[in-house]
């Protein structure tokens, strides 16, 4: 059922670790796409910890010393719930700095006269 005249007809090239292969023969057919990856395949993840063992872990520039797994967190059954938290909305309070950033940005727009001014204008033009 795989049709060789169309991979014949098919003039873009595609670059694999093998040399240059139609575009058309790579992605259709008896799966050569299937057999170069397989070919040049490399390790999974599991298989580089246990050849390799753990990369460092560096944050804020500075190597983190992990020497210890152990954790003394401890979740209280009676107050774990399956329900988003709320009460930092209600607070006002951001949960990421993604929201201090838009919270900030709205707060200048908010009190910037000329931002006021430029949306007035905007506003009249399309809405009006």
């Amino acid at each position: 059922n795989y049709d060789f005249r169309r991979t014949e007809q098919c003039i873009i090239p595609y670059a694999t670790q093998e040399g240059e292969i139609s575009f058309c023969a790579y992605n259709t057919g008896v799966g050569w796409r299937n057999i170069i990856e397989k070919m040049h395949m490399t390790a999974t993840l599991t298989q580089w910890y246990e050849e390799h063992g753990r990369h460092e872990i560096f944050a804020g520039g500075k190597r983190v010393n992990l020497e210890n797994k152990e954790h003394s967190l401890y979740l209280r059954d009676d107050i774990v719930t399956l329900e988003e938290q709320r009460d930092l909305d209600r607070l006002g309070i951001a949960k990421n700095a993604r929201e201090e950033k838009l919270r900030a940005r709205d707060r200048k727009q908010k009190n910037d006269p000329a931002y006021n001014a430029r949306m007035a204008q905007l506003y009249r033009e399309v809405v009006l």
